[in-house]
Formats: structure tokens, sequence, C-alpha cells
């Protein structure tokens, strides 16, 4: 039941899909206001208005004793709308006869390999990510799903078109289930992870019911359904270990509960860090060093201890280090010497 993942660890986030039409924070929470439906709940317009941090708005509407059920319900389908907007964005991306983003995504799907396992070690990409561009573009299921003790992620992919049928639904292996799984299948699973950390569009939790990690009590949504606490123990235990380097492709370092896990391993095992991300370094610096109020004065903040672990920092989109034009670039191979050395 134990699996030893590869050392060289690929963790993705918003930022990763915005290369090929994603929808970053920003333009979640745009997508969301815009909505007609709002016409229908305007108070929770106003909070919307007042919090640009859609998650945050998500989390207090649900736990609200202020809304009506009607109220939070809408709400919620806006939400899963969006999320499905984006994922047409994604979908036109993957069925497009030429490259929208400027990207040659070829290129990347091989760079991909480097993070695949050999002999007892499996390579491993995490993603916070809930849109389903990486099982169209590579054909890869996630973790559990899809094999011969569950084969409904398999039937969702459903012509070479690379169409996913969101009418199909994905109900997540219940406690007994899972643990069959790992007895059964686990060690024939291929030498290629993907885990996706916060589930993904279209599943179900084990008990039926809408499964949607969002907003600010991820941590224990994620503890109530198997495979999701799971993977959030694998993610735990690949970097858990010494000589492990964490690559991270467009995830922004707001979620506090992955946080907590980097920076436990970085105090614990020396983790280290290399970014790929568009963003200013400068900027993500002053984010994780940020400070906050305190009875004393000011404090740093504990996410500081992230960005002392930062041994490497290429500050580029995807289509600068993998253009259409498919010639490797020398971020490319200074991002392949960090990888390889």
């Amino acid at each position: 039941k134990n699996m030893i993942t590869k050392k060289n660890i690929l963790l993705t986030g918003a930022g990763f899909s915005a290369n090929f039409g994603g929808l970053l924070a920003r333009e979640m929470w745009s997508k969301i206001l815009s909505n007609p439906k709002m016409d229908a709940i305007p108070q929770i317009r106003e909070i919307l208005k007042k919090d640009f941090d859609f998650e945050s708005v998500y989390s207090s509407v649900k736990n609200s004793g202020v809304h009506t059920q009607g109220d939070k319900e809408i709400f919620q389908e806006i939400v899963l709308e969006s999320y499905c907007l984006m994922d047409n964005y994604l979908k036109e991306y993957s069925q497009s006869s030429y490259d929208k983003s400027g990207m040659h995504f070829g290129n990347f799907r091989n760079w991909l390999d480097v993070f695949k396992g050999a002999g007892e070690e499996v390579g491993a990409h995490f993603t916070l990510n809930q849109d389903l561009l990486i099982e169209r573009e590579t054909r890869i299921v996630p973790l559990g799903l899809g094999t011969s003790g569950n084969g409904v992620y398999i039937e969702k992919i459903t012509s070479a078109t690379r169409q996913i049928d969101h009418r199909v639904e994905v109900k997540l292996p219940n406690e007994a289930s899972l643990e069959e799984f790992k007895t059964t299948y686990l060690s024939s699973n291929g030498n290629f992870c993907y885990i996706k950390l916060h589930g993904s569009i279209g599943w179900l939790s084990h008990d039926g019911q809408s499964q949607l990690i969002l907003g600010t009590n991820k941590l224990e949504d994620i503890k109530k359904e198997p495979l999701l606490k799971w993977y959030f123990d694998l993610f735990n235990e690949a970097i858990s270990r010494s000589g492990v380097r964490l690559f991270v492709i467009g995830y922004s370092f707001r979620d506090d509960h992955v946080n907590d896990l980097i920076m436990r391993a970085i105090n614990e095992y020396n983790l280290e860090i290399y970014i790929i991300s568009p963003e200013h370094p400068e900027s993500l610096k002053n984010r994780l060093e940020g400070k906050k109020d305190s009875c004393s004065g000011y404090e740093v903040l504990p996410t500081n201890k992230i960005w002392e672990a930062v041994y490497g920092y290429f500050p580029y989109s995807l289509r600068e280090i993998f253009p259409s034009h498919q010639t490797g670039t020398g971020v490319y191979f200074d991002i392949q010497r960090n990888l390889l050395k």
C-alpha cells in the first residue's frame, strides 16, 4: 500500500491552466459577478463587490445563517457554471486545429516525462486545479480512477476529439473501495501519477453529494472524502523526505493547508522549491514575507520560510519556455539542468 515517489515532484495551480485559457482568481470573480443569475441574489452580489476573494465569499455564504437555502443554491450554481465555462475554454484549446496560446504543448508533454518514475519510484504530478486540461491533452487519468477497479473516468473521455462528457458523473470510492484499490491495483498503476488535491469538475463524493473543494474550509472538506484525504497524505509523504525538489507552476501559495505541509517539509527535510511563474519574484517574496499586526508590533508571516527555500525562480510564462516554433529556449535548458542535476 506504500507508494515511493520520485524526488523531483511537480505541483501546479491556476496559473498553469491560465496558459491555455484557464481563469485566474480575479477572472473567476469577474465571471461570477457578471452572471445574470446574480440578479436574483443582490445581497450576495454586494458582498462580492466588497470582497474580491470569491472563495472567501463562497465559504461565508455557504456557512451563513443570513442567506436562505435557495440563495445559497443559486450562488453555488453560479460558481459551478463559472468552472464549467473555464473548462469550455480549455476544451476549445484542446480541440482547436491551431495553437491559440502560442505554446507548443507537445514539447511541454515531452518535458513532463522528466517527472516520470523508474523502477520502484513513481513520478507524481500534484495539482490544485479542478479542470480537465491534463486528462484531455495527455490521457492521464487521476490516481485511483479509470482502473479495472473503477472504470468510470475512462468512459468520461468519449472520443478522439478529447471531448469529455459532463453528463457522466464520477462517484468517488468509499473507504473500502479505496483500500481495495491500494491493495489490488496500486502496484500496477504505472510510473506517473496525476493527483488532484482539490478534486475535479464532475466528481461526486463517495456518498453521492456534489463535491467541490472550495473556500476557506478546504482541509476540513478534504478530510471528509477518503480519496482526497489519501491524496493529501500522499503529497505530505512525497515532500517529507530529504533530497526532494518541488517544481511549482502557477501556484500562488495562498492555500494555508498546502503551505503548512510545504513549510514543515522545509523545516524538517530541507525541501527545495523551484518556481515557474510570470509573476515578478519580488512580488511573491513580499507576499510570502508580508507582515501582519501583532501585540508586539509586527511579525513576519511564517510563509517567509517558503521564500527562503526557493532555489530557482523562472519568471516566464509557459509559452515563453515552450514556444510554438518548437525550438528549445535558454530558459528551458536552465530548467532541465535543475531537474537533472
